[in-house]
């Protein structure tokens, strides 16, 4: 399924987000502008460094931690593949102060699961 995003009213520097289509209310993970975001570009093979971009490498957070260590794949063509840049450029660095109560390690590898089965593998 295709990422979607939410954003709040109230925190205009937080974004939910998932690929499992499921409401925000169940959204657990936000965009983690804490930390740089990844491009793979392609010149006669992938590569981080030079070509077309072809994909994204963007940094989720759980609610429940302090800082994230996961990343999802946007593919050139799919929803939010422009987006993404313009939100990294307008966002980086900031952290978010709003977090969650804590969980245990594997809830968050649960969640994670569910909400971007593509990016398990």
């Amino acid at each position: 399924m295709a990422l979607q995003l939410f954003g709040f009213h109230e925190r205009p520097h937080d974004f939910a987000a998932t690929k499992a289509g499921v409401p925000l209310e169940d959204c657990v993970f936000l965009l983690d502008f804490s930390r740089p975001l990844g491009r793979l570009r392609w010149l006669g093979a992938l590569n981080k460094w030079v070509g077309i971009t072809v994909g994204l490498l963007v940094p989720v957070v759980h609610q429940a931690e302090q800082s994230g260590g996961y990343v999802i794949s946007i593919r050139r063509g799919e929803p939010y593949f422009i987006d993404i840049p313009n939100l990294w450029k307008k966002n980086y660095g900031l952290k978010r102060t709003l977090v969650a109560t804590p969980i245990g390690g594997l809830d968050i590898i649960a969640n994670f699961a569910r909400h971007f089965p593509d990016d398990c593998q």
